[in-house]
């Protein structure tokens, strides 16, 4: 089936322009003025900015459903739920409380890897830990982390069916850093995360193999005057992405205008560090055993740790828009073709080109989700 979107500003890299956009299947065949195919189905844009479909790479669910989980619909459902907040690509953000656990668990969702029809596709895995600092674990209980171990991770790359994309790692912990050579090796992004490294152990982490850092700022060694701990190195290290939260709470908005003017376009990666919360009418909850309550945009525990974002992505990208002063053009390289890069997916998402993935969002002039297709089907519509 075709799908023709008419009259569309289309927010490309080299600068807007009106246009239409033709779907065949589940690919992106031609972009262009006057686009005719008498089979496809026309959806009128009447002048709404189209750009391509949100990836976010580090989440753990939404609008009610989990990925800390052994059940694949939680995944489904988030997948279903995801395009109305303009998401049409996604990492399943998991982990277990222990490691037989975790491969328990990666077997378990493996079958929910493979993309539905009218869904945001899961691209795989992200496993935030286990091999985490105890002092910056953040949320995470004290008995889910565990030593690096290139055996175990090899057996959860096993568990996964080769599907982990990401693994977020405390370079400083013993045995991390052949470890990171490992991750690299099968085919995931060491990411650092959760540490509490200096500056030395984090430039050892990148020269392992380190080429992303989880929610910078956050769960990590802040700046000191004398030892600029893992932030500083990730900002000043070019091949090195760093995710930024912009829910108006992990992060100050001064400290992320900062951080972009060192990272720019091309190192800046949008997150929503998502809970099951996010877009749920819900005061309380329950992660990791323990009672997390709402509090606007975050979630938090009895002692105040912030265990994560319930802003959807959406959000997030209207508030990076505002807080760093960016065009949409540039709103959407953070939020789908950077992270399409991290998530090993950029020969086919992030961008919207022929011969890419049909995963379109449209925005109205508020910068709210107006219509979602995902490989080309309408998967959310609001016109």
């Amino acid at each position: 089936m075709s799908l023709l979107v008419k009259d569309a500003i289309i927010a490309h890299p080299s600068g807007p322009f009106r246009g239409d956009l033709l779907c065949s299947g589940p690919q992106l065949v031609a972009i262009g003025r006057d686009l005719a195919d008498p089979d496809a189905h026309v959806i009128e844009a009447n002048g709404l900015t189209a750009g391509p479909g949100f990836i976010d790479i580090h989440v753990h669910g939404g609008g009610g459903h989990s990925f800390f989980t052994d059940d694949p619909a939680q995944i489904e459902a988030y997948a279903a739920w995801a395009p109305a907040h303009g998401v049409t690509a996604f990492l399943v953000s998991t982990l277990g409380p222990d490691h037989e656990a975790t491969i328990h668990r990666l077997r378990a969702l493996a079958p929910a890897l493979t993309p539905r029809r009218g869904a945001a596709e899961p691209l795989g895995f992200h496993l935030e830990g286990p091999y985490l600092s105890p002092a910056r674990r953040g949320a995470f209980p004290a008995h889910h982390l565990r030593r690096p171990a290139i055996a175990e991770y090899e057996a959860l790359h096993t568990a996964a069916g080769g599907a982990i994309r990401q693994v977020t790692i405390a370079p400083e912990l013993p045995g991390a850093l052949p470890l990171i050579h490992t991750i690299a090796r099968l085919g995931a992004v060491p990411a650092l995360g959760h540490t509490d490294a200096t500056y030395p152990e984090a430039r050892q982490g990148f020269e392992a193999g380190i080429r992303h850092a989880t929610h910078l700022f956050n769960a990590m060694r802040p700046i000191h005057q004398r030892e600029g701990g893992p932030i500083v190195a990730a900002l000043e290290e070019p091949t090195v992405s760093c995710e930024l939260i912009f829910d108006g709470a992990h992060v100050e908005p001064a400290v992320l205008r900062l951080a972009w003017r060192l990272l720019g376009p091309n190192r800046t990666v949008i997150v929503s560090d998502n809970l099951h919360l996010a877009g749920v009418d819900a005061g309380q909850a329950v992660f990791a055993g323990e009672t997390v309550s709402v509090h606007g945009s975050h979630a938090r525990k009895a002692d105040g740790t912030i265990v994560g974002s319930v802003a959807p992505f959406d959000v997030h990208v209207r508030n990076a828009i505002e807080i760093l002063a960016i065009d949409l053009a540039t709103a959407f390289r953070l939020a789908s073709t950077n992270p399409a890069r991290i998530a090993g997916a950029s020969h086919r998402k992030g961008q919207l080109e022929p011969g890419f993935d049909a995963d379109i969002v449209l925005l109205d002039h508020d910068l709210r989700v107006a219509l979602t297709i995902c490989r080309g089907q309408i998967a959310y519509r609001r016109l």
